[in-house]
């Protein structure tokens, strides 16, 4: 397994994601050790093991769903006080798995959104990311998250406010089809945006291959435009 682990790491290190997809085909306890490399989120290997996750799903979700239902049911309890740990990428990771059916794990959705409100702030960048990348495929499954949307537009940290940036303009056009959200909701968020054009506070986020430097204003501008 010490071998195993090291294989995997190289891998990540190289973003060579087919290699450690491949080995999770043939040994399941590689998303154990996914999991754990993950938390390291200030790192390209802990970046490319949660986007590992992604692929991975989307290859195990045709084969064993119920291991990624097990492997939710994980994620979701490291995030509680009884598990006595803290599950730093549990919802980036939940988001993941999630996307790669969302049809199959509609009961995920509203679990991962309520980690939104715990105590634990650090866990704010992690929940609108993953809502965000649910709403990828299925915008009717995130779009009545409409507390945590309009909070994490306003939200001190300004990778939350880039997520929700994101998230809005995802779920945009499903509010309209769907009438989900009220006029009043709606022009408080495009005012909300619109002062967003104005924030030059800036962020590290992955993307591609590796991290770039994200300016809350330069993503509000695009949402705005589609919005307005």
């Amino acid at each position: 397994m010490l071998k195993r682990k090291q294989d995997i790491r190289d891998a990540l290190d190289r973003n060579d994601l087919a290699v450690v997809i491949s080995a999770a085909k043939e040994d399941k306890k590689v998303i154990s050790l996914l999991v754990r490399v993950s938390y390291d989120k200030e790192t390209l290997v802990g970046w490319r093991a949660i986007k590992a996750m992604g692929l991975i799903a989307r290859e195990m979700v045709k084969s064993d769903p119920k291991f990624l239902r097990e492997a939710c049911r994980k994620l979701l309890w490291s995030l509680s006080d009884e598990s006595g740990g803290i599950g730093w990428s549990a919802p980036e990771l939940l988001g993941e798995i999630v996307s790669a059916n969302p049809s199959r794990f509609t009961d995920i959705v509203p679990l991962i959104a309520e980690v939104y409100s715990v105590e634990e702030d650090v866990f704010r960048s992690g929940v609108v990311y993953a809502l965000a990348r649910i709403a990828e495929t299925h915008p009717g499954l995130v779009v009545t998250q409409q507390k945590i949307i309009i909070s994490s537009l306003v939200d001190k940290d300004p990778l939350v406010r880039i997520y929700g940036l994101k998230l809005v303009g995802l779920v945009w056009d499903e509010a309209l089809r769907s009438n989900a959200w009220t006029d009043v909701y709606k022009q408080k968020v495009q005012e909300t945006v619109r002062q967003l054009k104005q924030d030059i506070a800036d962020a590290w986020i992955y993307k591609d291959t590796g991290f770039s430097s994200i300016m809350v204003n330069d993503i509000a501008l695009i949402i705005y435009n589609k919005i307005s």
